[in-house]
């Protein structure tokens, strides 16, 4: 009796494994975490909505995204009326300084649906796997939805953060510099205070990381599949909160984010009435984040509120007497937005409408070899053409982006595609910005993907 109970439990439990394998096949839909911009909500709507249709694309349909190319197709594909998006939540939605929209969505896509659409459009497509591997792809979806989520944030927030400070200056009496009074030093003050921009970003971060972070089902789930998940703390406001990431490369996005403090707290300009200085002074900062660990993995970021002081930066102003019988006094001004995120990365140079861009943070270090392959599989913010840098281009990332502190670099040597002879290739020294050569094997250097628009 006790065998038949068993033969039957087994069958039905079989029975159960096969219907469920039928009803997912039935049933091809995944769930996609997305984020997008746009001038007004609904454009920033359709943006997350586009990208999620495209992630479910490029998981199980084809790798080859040319259809996006064109914005009437794409966005007939991103509509709920076509029912490719079955339905969709909003996470999080905020207007920004400068009058965008940014929204964080948790979406609904059907495969099937999606795979009718492309066909009907006369295009062939070459399905990728069996859908038995849709829970294992649905994981792999949500690891590359939250790095393009929080890429996304990090684009949105790079220029609100620019103008989240206004400035004051102090002047102390002058100070003879010789015995005949004719060279003097002023002292110089400049304090950076929190406006309500900072408010609204550290706002938008927490909500996009709250949407984004795991479960405590999910960290469970993870651990029990023997993947790593990335804490970190979070203070705000008298709140202290964790969010758990599924991928090194987010965490390694935000902290390139974070090293770009000291620059958006200095984005001001000196002017004495004969001339003017940008971002001058030693600073003493507010410290926006720390490293908790012995290994700088676990870090815990920590918001100031309007009102608070970010930066104090001092220096002594030397001047002749001549000069400064003729100074009208001192007046500091914010600059404004002088660093621009688009077309998927920090821009390093732009004109007539092309320039180029930097990924949002270094992919490692690697042989010449595997760096060149780690540039052109990056894809980062819907953006799949990065590519190694030239020894010029590289140039231009440590002159027009690491000398005024943006993106996050290392003080390291990184490389560039550009061959010198044989098995060697140029690599520049973001110490000192020196230039020297690697040999293509045995050395391993910091690597920065760019792409030209």
């Amino acid at each position: 009796m006790k065998r038949i109970i068993k033969i039957g439990t087994l069958f039905f439990a079989m029975l159960f494994l096969v219907y469920s394998a039928h009803a997912q096949e039935a049933n091809k839909d995944v769930t996609i975490t997305s984020s997008g911009s746009g001038k007004t909500l609904e454009d920033a709507q359709s943006a997350a909505l586009r990208s999620a249709t495209e992630q479910a694309f490029g998981a199980f349909i084809s790798s080859k995204t040319e259809m996006f190319n064109d914005q009437v197709v794409a966005d007939q594909m991103a509509s709920v009326s076509s029912g490719n998006i079955k339905s969709f939540v909003l996470l999080n939605k905020d207007q920004l300084p400068d009058g965008r929209w940014g929204v964080t969505l948790k979406a609904v896509v059907s495969v099937d649906k999606l795979t009718s659409f492309v066909q009907a459009k006369g295009v062939a497509i070459e399905i990728k796997g069996g859908m038995f591997a849709l829970n294992i792809k649905q994981q792999l979806l949500n690891e590359q939805g939250e790095i393009n989520a929080v890429a996304e944030m990090v684009g949105l927030l790079h220029e609100p953060m620019q103008i989240s400070f206004d400035y004051a200056i102090k002047s102390s009496d002058p100070k003879s510099l010789d015995a005949e009074s004719k060279n003097w030093e002023i002292p110089l003050v400049v304090t950076a205070t929190c406006n309500k921009n900072i408010d609204f970003c550290a706002n938008y971060f927490k909500k996009t990381l709250t949407a984004l972070s795991l479960t405590s089902a999910e960290i469970q789930s993870y651990k029990s599949l023997n993947k790593q998940v990335f804490p970190f703390a979070f203070n705000y406001l008298g709140q202290n909160i964790t969010f758990y990431l599924r991928k090194q490369t987010s965490i390694s996005v935000i902290k390139s984010f974070l090293s770009n403090w000291e620059f958006y707290t200095r984005l001001f300009v000196v002017k004495s009435g004969l001339d003017e200085y940008f971002s001058i002074g030693k600073g003493r900062l507010f410290a926006l984040f720390t490293n908790d660990n012995y290994d700088n993995k676990f870090i815990t970021v920590s918001f100031p509120t309007v009102g608070k002081v970010a930066g104090i930066f001092t220096w002594n102003d030397e001047r002749t007497l001549t000069e400064i019988n003729q100074m009208t006094g001192y007046l500091v001004n914010p600059r404004g937005v002088i660093s621009s995120f688009k077309y998927g990365g920090y821009v390093v140079w732009e004109n007539d409408g092309h320039g180029l861009v930097a990924a949002l943070c270094d992919l490692g270090k690697f042989d010449w070899e595997n760096a060149k392959i780690a540039c052109e599989e990056l894809v980062m913010n819907g953006y799949s053409d990065w590519y190694l840098p030239s020894k010029q281009e590289l140039n231009s990332l440590y002159e027009n982006m690491k000398e005024i502190r943006v993106g996050g670099f290392d003080l390291s040597d990184y490389w560039s595609s550009t061959i010198e002879k044989g098995d060697f290739m140029w690599k520049q020294y973001f110490t000192n910005g020196g230039q020297n050569v690697g040999h293509v094997k045995f050395d391993k250097c910091i690597v920065r993907a760019v792409r030209f628009f």
